[in-house]
């Protein structure tokens, strides 16, 4: 049956399936490409209330709106990012390029939904394009826990990035389709920015991934600059920055514990733990003789 699966994961793939992935996946990631261009600078004519995705962004403010600079910084990177993942399908190296291969059919699918996000998102059917969301997350968590062995940048381009996006745009989309901009609205976006923490926190810290980590303290920063244009005398900003901070010193802390060659608990791989090095000099060794009184 895992023959006709396309997610799922292989030890190698056919020359005819890594050569479908090579012109299937740069596809999907120009389409997202070019949708996203066109459509940051010019609004759908097709309906009467289509916007840009910026301006869609500027026009409905919520609690849990996002710096377009930052946002689109942010894209930027993601976007770029993926030619490096897309790079190693093309790889020389045959376990780099089935890893990558075994990602594809998530990637292509990702691109899908952010394209089908962007087209419902700029025609205000916000509702719409938060069920495109639900989707895309339920398939960024399949891929996150699945494929845990790509490289860095493959990893970063193709999972954490995307997920991490998808978890923030859950919040925010989901915040304009119910038009959250009353008091109680914020009240409650006050409690649901720490189910958003809870969710980043168990994830960076359960599978050690700094670059989900840092994904999210990117997007969680911008939450906070627009959060504090938006209303200086709240509490929403004062928690993203809090939160953004936590994400970073436990993304930074994973991050010196892998290129240090230590364990979460800083000591080295290997190196027993304080209380097994103080009992070493009572344990005797059955090997050894035993001394005469």
């Amino acid at each position: 049956m895992a023959t006709y699966n396309p997610f799922s994961k292989r030890e190698s793939h056919t020359r005819y399936s890594l050569g479908t992935y090579r012109v299937l996946v740069p596809l999907s990631w120009l389409l997202v490409v070019v949708a996203g261009i066109y459509y940051s600078g010019h609004a759908p004519h097709d309906v009467k209330h289509g916007h840009t995705i910026w301006k869609q962004a500027n026009k409905h403010i919520t609690p849990f709106s996002l710096s377009t600079v930052i946002g689109g910084l942010y894209w930027v990177i993601v976007l770029l990012s993926q030619v490096g993942y897309v790079y190693h399908l093309f790889s020389n190296d045959a376990v780099v390029a089935t890893a990558a291969a075994n990602v594809g059919s998530h990637f292509i699918l990702n691109n899908l939904f952010v394209f089908a996000w962007i087209l419902l998102w700029t025609r205000s059917h916000f509702w719409g394009s938060e069920i495109i969301l639900i989707a895309h997350f339920l398939n960024q968590h399949a891929t996150y826990w699945r494929h845990r062995t790509l490289p860095a940048v493959a990893h970063f381009a193709a999972v954490a990035a995307p997920y991490a996006w998808t978890l923030i745009a859950l919040f925010w989309n989901g915040a304009v389709a119910v038009n959250s901009n009353s008091l109680p609205a914020r009240i409650v976006a006050n409690v649901f920015i720490w189910v958003l923490f809870a969710l980043g926190s168990a994830h960076i810290l359960s599978t050690q991934d700094d670059l989900l980590g840092y994904s999210l303290s990117l997007l969680t920063l911008g939450l906070a600059v627009k959060q504090f244009g938006v209303k200086i005398i709240s509490l929403q900003w004062i928690f993203a920055i809090v939160i953004f901070a936590v994400f970073f010193a436990e993304s930074l802390y994973i991050s010196l514990t892998k290129y240090s060659g230590r364990n979460v608990l800083f000591r080295r791989a290997g190196q027993p733990a304080a209380a097994d090095r103080e009992r070493e000099p009572l344990l005797h060794d059955p090997t050894q003789p035993a001394e005469s009184t």
